[in-house]
C-alpha cells in the first residue's frame, strides 16, 4: 500500500516563504554483516533525510523489470501508474556491505529535476519539520557518504536512544548525476580550475553570484557560466552568500560604484542549510542597497506549487539541470540590467546637458 504524498497537502506543506523551514521524510538504512541473521539488530543504521517537495509518495517494495546495461545501483524499472520509473539501491550506492533487497524494504518515488526516479530504503520512519538554521553544513569527515552529504541536523525528538544523533540529508542530485554518467565533465573542470587550467572571465560587468550547498551543482553551473563569458563566484549558502555580497557593497562603496557594477545576477538554490534560498532572496529584496540585483532560483523542486511559490520572492525561476534555459534566462536578465544602467546614464548626462544650458 502506497503512502501517497497529496498535492492539495503538500502544497500546505511547501516551503512558507520567508520562515527558513521545511519538512523531510526521515529514512533508515541498515547494515548488517554478511551472512548475519537480519531479525537481529543492525550493526549500523544509518538516519537520513530528504525534503518533502522532493517526494511524490512512498510504496512497499514490489516487483522491477530488470534492464541490461544499466548502473550497477539500478535494480531495474518499476511501473506505476502507466509509468516507468527508475529504481536505485540507495544502500548499494551508499557502499552498505549487505545491501540485499527485502520484503520489508520501502520505495520513495522522487520528483526533482524534471526526473522521477524511485529509491530503496529500508525503512521510511516519519516526517519532521526543521529549521534550515538547525541544519550544519557537512563536515568533510563523513565515512561511507562521501561528498553525498549536504546538510546535517542533530535529532533531539524521537526515542531516546536516537537523541543527540545526527541525520544526514543526502545530495540526491549528485546521486542522481553519478548514476546517469553526468559527472566526468563536472570533475574535469573542477580539476582543471583548481589546476589554475581554466581560462576565467576577471570581467565584473559579466559577474554572477552562484549559491548552492551542492557541490555538483555549483560546479555544473559555474562551468555553464564560464562557457558563455560569465566571472562566476560561489556561495554555499544563503548565509554565505549574504557574507559575500555585504563584501562586494563594501568593496563597491569604496570604489564609488554601486553593487550590479560588481555583481549583476544571483542564482540561488532552494534548499540550504542555516539560510534556505527563499530566506536568502528576502533579505535581498528587503535590502535597500541589495534590492536592485535579480535574483534566479534554480532548483530541483519542480512542480506548480514550487514555481509559485519561488515566483512570490525571485525575478525568475528556472529548474536544475537545464543548462540552456538557464543561460538564457542568465543572459536575459543580464542584459536587462545593462540596458537598465544604460538609460539611468543617459538621462543623467541629458540632466548635466540641461543645467549646463540653464547656466549659460
Amino acid at each position: 500500500m502506497a503512502i501517497y504524498i497529496a498535492k492539495s497537502k503538500k502544497e500546505e506543506r511547501m516551503l512558507q516563504i520567508g520562515s527558513n523551514k521545511f519538512e523531510l521524510v526521515d529514512f533508515r538504512l541498515k547494515d548488517f554483516p554478511a551472512g548475519a541473521d537480519m531479525s537481529h539488530p543492525a550493526a549500523y543504521e544509518g538516519i537520513y533525510g530528504i525534503n518533502i517537495a522532493k517526494v511524490r509518495e512512498i510504496n512497499k517494495i514490489s516487483q522491477f523489470t530488470k534492464m541490461p546495461n544499466t548502473h550497477e545501483c539500478i535494480e531495474g524499472l518499476l511501473e506505476l501508474r502507466e509509468e516507468a520509473i527508475p529504481i536505485v539501491n540507495l544502500a548499494k550506492y551508499l557502499g552498505y556491505e549487505n545491501h540485499a533487497l527485502r520484503s520489508t524494504d520501502n520505495i520513495i518515488i522522487c520528483e526533482f529535476n524534471g526526473l522521477v526516479t524511485g529509491f530503496v530504503v529500508h525503512q521510511a520512519m516519519r516526517i519532521r519539520r526543521i529549521s534550515w538554521e538547525a541544519i550544519l553544513p557537512p563536515t568533510r569527515l563523513i565515512g561511507r557518504e562521501g561528498g553525498c552529504v549536504t546538510g546535517m541536523h542533530k535529532l533531539v525528538k524521537g526515542p531516546d536512544n536516537e537523541r543527540d544523533l545526527m541525520l544526514l540529508i543526502l545530495d540526491f542530485e549528485k546521486i542522481v548525476a553519478e548514476i546517469n554518467g553526468e559527472t566526468y565533465a563536472l570533475n574535469k573542470f573542477s580539476e582543471d580550475k583548481q589546476n589554475n587550467r581554466v581560462q576565467t572571465n576577471t570581467d565584473e560587468t559579466r559577474t554572477v553570484l552562484v549559491v548552492d550547498d551542492s557541490a555538483t551543482a555549483r560546479t555544473q553551473v559555474e562551468l555553464f557560466l564560464t562557457q558563455h563569458g560569465y566571472r562566476v563566484i560561489t556561495a554555499t549558502d544563503g548565509e554565505e552568500g549574504l557574507f559575500t555580497l555585504q563584501a562586494l557593497l563594501d568593496q563597491a562603496k569604496n570604489d564609488g560604484k554601486e553593487i550590479t557594477d560588481l555583481v549583476q545576477v544571483v542564482v540561488s538554490d532552494v534548499e540550504m542549510p542555516r539560510m534556505d534560498g527563499h530566506a536568502f532572496t528576502q533579505a535581498i529584496k528587503k535590502d535597500p542597497k541589495l534590492s536592485s540585483l535579480p535574483v534566479i532560483m534554480h532548483t530541483s523542486l519542480s512542480g506548480r506549487a514550487n514555481q509559485d511559490a519561488v515566483k512570490s520572492l525571485a525575478d525568475e525561476y528556472v529548474v536544475k539541470f537545464n543548462g540552456d534555459a538557464l543561460i538564457a534566462t542568465v543572459n536575459r536578465i543580464w542584459r536587462k540590467l545593462m540596458d537598465k544602467k544604460e538609460t539611468n546614464r543617459t538621462s543623467e548626462l541629458n540632466e548635466t546637458d540641461d543645467d549646463t544650458d540653464m547656466a549659460s
